[in-house]
């Protein structure tokens, strides 16, 4: 059965079909209108998009053909490609890429780009990208008139103000949707008017919105506890002694646990950035750094942001039935974390805080506004992002897309397999991950329709000459734009990993 919260939305875009058809699909209307989805984690935000895609495999609408669904870089579903043709799934760096690239040297960019602005833009768990990135995403958005779904399981009312004001500058319609346990939660610190149980009109400065909220008593979640722990992480898989799953912050701290753990436990797995397996169905301990949709009944995380920690809590007891027991360990592995962990730290530690809902549950207090953050907004970055056009000499061009060099990610080719890392993470091992040559590092081209090997100088000189601000700003320069290398013009695709 479809959610409450789900079809409240499909009611509010009201899409109507005509009877006019348009290359053998029925042509619809939908209201010019965008979203703020407050629904808890496994509320079914992914269904949305594909309950979208599937209504557009056989219908056009006004405003939109397809779903573009952007994802945060660190979930890790194994559909990042094209799952049906109406449906494109992007992790947020590359979608940030394709939104502002109208490089000249490869037009299959702006064929995203337009793919982009003739679709519907889902962001899936928005709390987890970027804050720059973000906003700069959603006034692009906005100023180019495209529908735009922004869902969250962590609700928080300034970066709410940032979207919202950003859309209400260019006119746009903007309904805000949270699915809460009783009618005012959803307005909590907002100024809302009512019109009628459950809506609600708000204003924003001189901006108006509308507030919608959704009582789904068929939703029900898990009562988790969760304890704070500093025991070794080792002794609290033995004492579990059940199926869990382990997040960690850092690749090398993932490997390491995993070669412990594995000496003494059969069935231990491990997923990251450079390990990956395709089935998870008997891994006892599953040992990870991204954020994958499985069900296990315990979860150790190490201690992080709070929407971090939301989300790896979604991922206890996922398809939770009555009976069901589990518990999330949250695992405090050092003293000093940065100051938004910290404040994590405290907020578990002083109050009892449902996990599984944004307005609590279980007598429990929610977390939705806990820990109110203003997002990072760099207006001068917009403007020039928003300039990038055709008509830039190469040389304006290039200085603009030194701008995205904070957002940029690297590619690596692992097993037929295009993987993402943070150019920080290459650089600081790029002599143990990478197929060095006599000056060169070996990477992959696309040259017209086919895809080479070869060692490269050029790529070798940004790993090598300039320190990590340079390798980071060449990569934003270089990314699929033509390179001149032993006379041929070549558009870089991503890096080799050795074999071993």
């Amino acid at each position: 059965m479809l959610r409450k919260g789900i079809s409240k939305v499909l009611e509010i875009l009201n899409c109507k079909e005509t009877e006019r058809e348009i290359s053998g699909k029925k042509f619809s209307t939908c209201d010019d209108v965008n979203f703020i989805l407050n629904f808890p984690t496994v509320y079914g935000k992914t269904e949305l998009a594909l309950i979208l895609a599937n209504y557009l495999s056989n219908h056009v609408t006004n405003n939109f053909v397809r779903v573009s669904h952007v994802v945060p870089n660190i979930v890790e579903r194994g559909d990042e490609k094209e799952i049906l043709s109406t449906r494109v799934q992007l992790k947020f760096s590359k979608f940030f890429f394709n939104l502002y690239d109208s490089s000249i040297s490869d037009p299959s960019s702006e064929l995203l780009k337009f793919s982009i602005l003739t679709s519907i833009v889902i962001f899936d768990e928005y709390q987890l990208m970027p804050d720059l990135g973000l906003v700069a995403s959603a006034h692009e958005l906005a100023k180019a008139g495209v529908t735009t779904i922004f869902s969250t399981s962590t609700p928080s009312t300034l970066f709410e103000e940032e979207i919202i004001r950003r859309f209400r500058n260019y006119g746009k319609r903007m309904v805000v949707v949270s699915i809460v346990n009783k009618y005012g939660q959803g307005i909590q610190g907002r100024e809302c008017v009512k019109k009628e149980e459950g809506y609600y009109n708000c204003k924003l400065g001189g901006v108006s919105y509308e507030t919608v909220e959704v009582i789904d008593d068929n939703f029900k979640v898990p009562d988790l506890e969760y304890e704070l722990t500093k025991d070794d992480i080792l002794e609290i898989i033995n004492k579990i002694n059940d199926r869990v799953l382990v997040f960690l912050n850092s690749e090398d701290k993932a490997v390491e646990i995993y070669e412990k753990l594995k000496k003494k436990e059969e069935n231990v797995c491990i997923f990251t950035s450079l390990r990956f397996i395709e089935n998870f169905d008997n891994c006892k301990v599953l040992i990870t750094t991204k954020l994958l949709d499985v069900n296990y009944p315990y979860v150790i995380s190490e201690i992080a942001p709070l929407p971090l920690i939301v989300e790896r809590a979604g991922r206890a007891l996922r398809f939770w039935k009555e009976g069901e027991e589990g518990k999330l360990y949250v695992w405090i592995s050092k003293v000093n974390y940065d100051s938004l962990t910290e404040r994590t730290y405290n907020l578990l530690s002083n109050i009892k805080i449902c996990l599984r809902h944004p307005f609590g549950c279980y007598n429990k207090e929610g977390y939705a506004n806990k820990m109110v953050l203003k997002p990072s907004i760099d207006e001068g970055l917009i403007r020039k992002l928003s300039g990038i056009n055709h008509l830039m000499d190469r040389r304006d061009l290039e200085k603009a897309f030194e701008a995205l060099a904070d957002f940029v990610m690297a590619d690596l080719l692992i097993s037929d397999r295009i993987v993402s890392v943070t150019p920080e993470f290459l650089y600081e091992n790029k002599r143990k991950l990478l197929e060095y040559g006599n000056e060169c590092v070996k990477v992959y081209f696309r040259k017209g329709n086919e895809i080479i090997e070869k060692c490269s100088r050029i790529a070798y000189d940004w790993l090598e000459n300039g320190g990590i601000l340079r390798f980071k700003r060449s990569l934003a320069k270089g990314y699929k734009s033509e390179i001149e290398e032993d006379g041929e013009k070549l558009v870089f695709l991503a890096f080799k990993v050795k074999n071993e």
